[in-house]
């Protein structure tokens, strides 16, 4: 016959369970001087930044704040860079 059986519990615990964290990743071009501002409108909130000359492949020195790349590197005319960034 069929009948509801008692189980004897042996382990129960409780889980908080989220939702992932996604970031973007974006690679872009530009051409930039120094002071010049990227605004990087898919983003939020840039977390980390690279730029690099396409000429040669060294650093190009930038700051970022919320969504913008600002360039700082000195003497830094019409150059035109490879970015990578990701962020929210």
């Amino acid at each position: 016959m069929v009948a509801d059986r008692a189980e004897t519990v042996t382990s129960s615990k409780q889980t908080v369970v989220t939702a992932a964290t996604e970031k973007k990743y974006i690679t872009f071009e530009a051409t930039v001087s120094t002071d010049d501002t990227i605004t990087l409108g898919d983003l939020a909130d840039i977390l980390y930044v690279k730029l690099c000359k396409k000429s040669d492949g060294t650093d190009v020195t930038c700051t970022e704040a919320t969504n913008v790349v600002t360039v700082t590197q000195v003497s830094t005319t019409n150059v035109p860079v490879v970015g990578f960034t990701y962020g929210t």
